[in-house]
């Protein structure tokens, strides 16, 4: 397996740029995942990585090798589409097999091949039946078995799961978990689907307009994200943006906030020197929604836990949890409550504020201000 690097790519089209100095840089092995809106260039960045597209500037490595300028055929890499791009008229054998044809490996190498794909993807009793036979989930493993026959230094996945319905798409994001972590595989990943890019990935480049808003694991992306776009953008539901004062002092800021009676509170603050200069500015708060919870008695000594009245709006039962529209400063929020606390739209409820992981935005420019 190949490591891969991508140097400052820029891709033009005569019309201004579509990717504007991409900068990433995986280990052997990693699953990476380029995920953002539409249009925002990580379909054209992944067509570059394969050789479909060239680069304007900038370099592609894979090891240490300059893959640049060299052709697809030659980048020793295999790609699973969305749309499967199945032979319709070859078996799922025959299908998994045709690369190795092409290659020219022996016969007696690709019946190995071929019977060691089905097992890891558990297709044996399909190898005789053509894509007309097969479900979606079904045609979407052969194309990934196509794929593993070939053994490239690098895989590369086209939002593969976005023409399978919900149920099957959480099944198949467990199947290619499990098999990145059986492989080893180096894998290149595009979705829109923000969820997909938190479960799957060990390295996340969440993309807009063309430029790498962040690049990060997971878990940094998603508590302590770059900007407004990227808390926005990860996580379902969700980020809360909460319009706010800041107050207090340079050795303990806080944040003012007026709850469901009217009354001005003064939440904690977790990081009071980054944001000592911005006293009495407004900003944006970002809170996840599980942060704003019912109270919870093991979080009631916690300094950055406070209770607010809040006005409840809508109540979303879902079985393990209760999501709930509230209002704080004027502003809509989600919280995420247990599924046993009693709340009713209309009325006021006693609520958990949960400030250690509280983010603030500059409120011009989306950017974070707290660090």
């Amino acid at each position: 397996m190949a490591a891969l690097t991508i140097e400052n790519a820029v891709k033009n089209y005569g019309q201004g740029d579509i990717l504007k100095g991409i900068n990433i840089s995986i280990e052997s092995g990693e699953f990476l995942i380029l995920v953002g809106p539409s249009g925002c260039g990580k379909s054209t960045l992944m067509n570059m990585i394969a050789g479909l597209e060239t680069v304007t500037s900038g370099r592609i490595l894979m090891g240490d090798d300059d893959v640049t300028n060299v052709q697809p055929k030659d980048r020793d890499i295999a790609m699973v589409f969305q749309s499967y791009a199945l032979y319709p008229n070859m078996s799922v054998a025959e299908n998994i097999a045709f690369g190795l044809e092409i290659r020219k490996v022996p016969k007696h190498e690709r019946a190995q091949e071929v019977e060691r794909v089905a097992k890891l993807l558990q297709i044996e009793h399909l190898l005789d039946r053509k894509p007309g036979q097969l479900s979606g989930g079904q045609r979407q493993r052969v194309a990934m078995g196509r794929a593993l026959a070939r053994r490239p230094r690098l895989y590369l996945f086209d939002e593969p799961l976005s023409n399978l319905d919900a149920k099957l798409r959480v099944e198949m994001r467990t199947e290619i978990k499990k098999l990145h972590q059986n492989l080893g595989t180096t894998i290149v990943y595009v979705t829109h689907d923000q969820i997909e890019a938190m479960t799957l990935a060990d390295r996340i480049a969440v993309m807009k307009d063309g430029i790498v808003q962040q690049f990060g694991t997971p878990q940094e992306i998603y508590n302590d994200p770059n900007n407004q776009f990227v808390a926005g953008f990860m996580g379902s539901p969700a980020m809360n943006f909460i319009p706010a004062k800041l107050a207090g002092t340079a050795a303990a800021v806080t944040v003012e906030v007026t709850d469901a009676n009217g009354a001005v509170q003064q939440l904690p603050v977790p990081n009071s020197a980054a944001l000592a200069s911005q006293i009495g500015n407004e900003v944006v708060l970002g809170l996840r929604p599980e942060k704003i919870t019912e109270p919870l008695p093991h979080k009631e000594a916690d300094p950055m836990v406070t209770h607010l009245p809040m006005k409840v709006l809508v109540t979303e039962p879902t079985g393990a949890d209760t999501m709930v529209v509230s209002e704080l400063n004027g502003t809509q929020v989600d919280c995420r409550l247990g599924p046993r606390f009693d709340v009713t739209p209309g009325a006021a409820a006693d609520l958990m504020v949960d400030m250690s992981l509280a983010v603030f935005f500059d409120k011009a420019t989306g950017e974070r201000i707290d660090r």
